[in-house]
């Protein structure tokens, strides 16, 4: 759980960075805005410290502990802090996010690594505009933003998914056209993830195309779809999305087939051997506890 007291005594970067991961994962939006204003003034201290020193011509602040170039932490933290933002629905603050990592190269003694961190936050605020764009129900801009997800880094696919369901179920638009336009790519995809944000990704855009589904009255496909999240949530170690993923199924299993209920109580049944399997003198036999001996 945040604690704002704890928050404060941190001065390691690299904490910061992995603490608004882990957030991300939770879905903790509100710590994500104070961790990301707390990793931006360390960086933004830390640079002008920088300066300084250099304008005396002094020795320069030693950075050789950062895992990645002062630029990026300058991106990633108003990054993170705007999706925070966008998930809380203040449009107008992300919008000031954004605005702050479109351009950074401003930032002096780039080397090449910040420079290419700099181009792609440049990449990162044309794509989160689109997403607000769409979010604030500006629909005319899909098709644009459907060209850039085609045209951009591999891993705007399924960030760009989840603005596009999200857009969908919030302004009650079809847009099966557009998923059309990324199914070979989706389908494609096997769940073997090694970030935190990535499994969340992963798991969030079959969350969504299972409400997706269920809103357009289509039972069947919907309730597959959370069956498979579900697999793969459990698989990949994610309660997060596992729980909303069960709660969704289960509001809604009445319109499930007699397969599709069976393939959810196997998976459970699975699962509740596993947890069981280090409790001495107890085992599931899937209807019932027998004594293990």
């Amino acid at each position: 759980m945040f604690n704002s007291a704890v928050l404060e005594s941190i001065s390691d970067i690299n904490l910061l960075y992995g603490l608004l991961q882990a957030e991300f994962s939770l879905d903790g939006w509100d710590a994500m805005v104070h961790i990301a204003d707390k990793l931006h003034y360390l960086i933004k201290e830390l640079y002008e410290e920088d300066q300084l020193r250099q304008a005396k011509e002094q020795p320069r602040v030693e950075t050789k502990d950062l895992k990645r170039s002062i630029a990026f932490y300058f991106g990633y933290s108003m990054v993170m802090k705007g999706i925070a933002l966008q998930k809380m629905g203040d449009y107008a603050a992300a919008r000031d996010c954004i605005e702050k990592y479109s351009e950074l190269g401003w930032i002096s003694g780039l080397d090449d690594e910040g420079k290419e961190d700099v181009a792609h936050f440049k990449m990162i605020a044309a794509a989160n505009t689109y997403v607000l764009d769409l979010l604030e129900g500006n629909m005319e801009t899909l098709s644009e933003y459907v060209q850039f997800i085609h045209n951009a880094e591999e891993e705007e696919l399924l960030p760009g998914i989840i603005t596009i369901l999200e857009s969908a179920l919030k302004h009650n638009c079809n847009v099966d056209w557009a998923l059309k336009e990324f199914e070979t790519q989706l389908n494609a995809l096997d769940g073997e993830y090694e970030t935190e944000a990535n499994i969340r990704y992963y798991i969030d855009h079959l969350y969504l195309l299972a409400l997706y589904n269920l809103k357009s009255g289509e039972y069947f496909n919907a309730l597959n779809i959370a069956l498979k999240g579900l697999r793969m949530s459990d698989k990949l170690n994610d309660d997060t999305g596992y729980k909303k993923l069960n709660a969704l199924f289960v509001s809604f299993n009445v319109h499930a087939t007699k397969d599709q209920l069976e393939a959810y109580n196997a998976l459970n049944n699975k699962i509740l051997r596993r947890v069981l399997k280090d409790e001495k003198g107890i085992m599931y036999d899937g209807s019932g506890f027998v004594s293990a001996r």
